[in-house]
């Protein structure tokens, strides 16, 4: 009995996983960077002042996930409805969006870089080491927020391999701007930020040639428009709400900090920050490799894919996170000597690891929820997860003289409580409204799996499993009273189908199907990894061997709409058929 298996999604969500690690590392590395090489040629004060400009950096990583995550779910969904055209014209919005807010920022930097310098720094000595690099920052903040973009739109697209040359092409550039501009040509804080700048700017403008050589998202200057942008502000606000309150709490806690601890204690915590930089590569990277796919699963209840790639998620978060930790561990010598600190860094760095572990939980629960539309709840397990605990239960330990770095790992704990008690009121809220039941965990509606309306699985492209895929699916109509005449010929074409699929596909190992029965209509879905192929097309075109796509245009003339489409580097193929009555049998 052939019943669907992972090694599907298990592929398209490794290939995906570690070139959206890396993007995440890019948007993070370039803060490393400029921290490692600052400390070695300015010493600790000047490593300090880096810190204390994060909440800039954060503020403009706000913008930039507030539009690119919005856009990119909206184009998802509306890939998954559909609705290409409606895809594009997101993308364009949000690129209009980026090229305004960032000349915004630019002018806001050119006029109040040294008031927003003076409040970050207290008004101290270190107030000129922070109007350096924040005033560069600032000025150059189009690339800083845009680069998000083309990141977002090539996992779209399906072309992870773009997204780790972009960020080989921002981490090779920013390492060897910042030894050039720092110890070649002793600019200090300001090449420092120009550095991270020019990196970024060069990585961005090649992520948008790749889109431009892709298929689905290709940049026209006269489709520019504003148009989405309530929809695409609503999608992205969790991401960017992550973002904004991920400042507020380094403000706060670099305040702490610097008034309990002094300027050795913010010293250590810059060093965390820096490696706290590298576990987002993982509790956002993680989870963000599978929102897209997610996104385009959850329209069609594709609840099975769905709850594969969040174990697949769970999975890769523990592993890598736990690898992470125990590697900080071992490493914590070198770690000091890096940073030039010299204080002992093994506690702090045990309790980033372990608050790190529990965050992922976190991260993957907010990313899931803010993709399948439960913005409120997914923007609650963010804000208590960002900046309530944290905050508060620093607060606490420094008022009560506990050790401070306790807070994170208890404020993990915390989150991960409070986030259960969220979902299991919102499935209890849910029930008592809607008179339905939600999937506990992942809010998932189960009802077409409950009465049998729905099968999935999957089947390896050769003769004998596309004749099996072919007699399930026409069973499963007949028993959704579908005609016996048209259930031979919708057999014959899906069979004839299939191998012309396999003939082009010839490496492919995995082949999903999916057959559905709404109210109206009986559906049908085939998945298949690969270069594009649109099958229809395909032999309307076809001149020279007229039986060659017998069988595609069979079944066009069965069915009351076929339709094909293009994303995440995999062809997806519907079938759809009107429900018939008893009379119409």
């Amino acid at each position: 009995m052939m019943e669907r298996n992972e090694k599907f999604i298990k592929r398209e969500y490794r290939k995906a996983l570690f070139p959206i690690m890396f993007s995440v590392l890019g948007g993070t590395i370039n803060t490393l960077i400029d921290s490692a090489f600052v400390s070695q040629s300015n010493g600790p004060d000047a490593l300090a002042s880096v810190n204390l400009c994060m909440p800039i950096y954060l503020i403009l990583c706000v913008i930039g996930a507030l539009i690119s995550n919005g856009a990119v779910m909206l184009s998802a969904k509306e890939i998954g409805k559909k609705n290409q055209d409606k895809a594009v014209e997101i993308y364009h919005s949000a690129f209009c969006w980026y090229l305004v807010i960032g000349v915004f920022i630019s002018i806001v930097g050119l006029f109040f870089a040294r008031p927003i310098a003076t409040m970050y720094s207290h008004g101290g000595a270190l107030t000129e080491y922070v109007f350096d690099y924040a005033f560069v920052t600032l000025i150059g903040a189009i690339p800083t927020i845009m680069i998000f973009l083309p990141i977002k739109y090539l996992q779209l697209e399906g072309d992870n391999k773009s997204i780790s040359i972009m960020m080989v092409i921002m981490i090779v550039s920013d390492i060897i701007l910042d030894y050039l501009l720092l110890f070649v040509f002793r600019l200090g804080l300001t090449g420092a930020a120009l550095a991270s700048v020019l990196s970024t700017l060069f990585a961005t403008v090649f992520g948008f040639v790749m889109l431009q050589r892709g298929i689905n998202f290709r940049l026209n200057i006269t489709s520019l428009n504003l148009k989405n942008t309530l929809r695409i502000v609503r999608y992205g606000f969790p991401s960017a709400i992550g973002n904004l309150v991920d400042s507020i709490k380094m403000s706060m806690l670099n305040s702490l900090i610097l008034v309990s601890l002094g300027s050795s204690g913010v010293a250590i915590w810059a060093v965390l920050n820096s490696l706290s930089e590298i576990s987002i590569t993982i509790s956002t990277g993680v989870p963000q490799a599978a929102s897209a796919m997610i996104g385009v699963y959850y329209p069609s209840r594709e609840n099975s894919s769905i709850r594969s790639l969040v174990k697949l998620q769970v999975l890769w978060g523990l592993i890598l996170s736990t690898g992470y930790g125990l590697l900080m561990v071992a490493c914590c010598k070198p770690i000091q000597s890096l940073f030039a600190v010299n204080s002992d860094m093994l506690i702090p760095i045990v309790c980033l690891g372990i608050g790190m572990i529990l965050d992922v939980f976190a991260g993957i629960w907010v990313k899931y929820f803010n993709t399948i539309g439960k913005i409120t709840i997914s923007g609650f397990i963010n804000v208590t997860r960002k900046l309530v605990f944290p905050v508060s239960v620093a607060h606490i330990l420094v008022s009560n003289g506990v050790m401070l770095w306790l807070f994170l790992p208890i404020a993990g704990v915390f989150t991960i409580i409070t986030a259960i008690g969220a979902i299991v009121f919102y499935v209890i809220n849910y029930k008592n409204r809607k008179h339905k039941k939600l999937s506990p965990i992942l809010l998932l509606d189960d009802q077409l799996e409950i009465e049998n309306k729905i099968i999935d699985f999957s089947i390896e492209p050769n003769t004998e499993q596309i004749c099996e895929a072919a007699t399930k699916i026409s069973d499963f109509c007949e028993e959704h009273h579908m005609d016996k005449k048209t259930l031979m010929r919708l057999s014959l074409a899906i069979e004839e189908l299939l191998t012309v699929l396999a003939e082009h596909f010839s490496n492919t190992k995995s082949v999903d199907m999916r057959a559905f029965v709404t109210e109206d209509e009986t559906g049908i879905q085939i998945r298949i990894a690969g270069e594009f192929f649109d099958i229809f097309k395909a032999a309307e075109e076809e001149t020279e061997d007229p039986t060659k796509y017998m069988g595609v245009t069979m079944m066009k003339k069965l069915a009351n709409t076929t339709n094909h489409y293009y994303a995440l580097g995999i062809n997806t193929i519907h079938i759809f058929f009107n429900k018939q009555t008893k009379e119409e049998e």
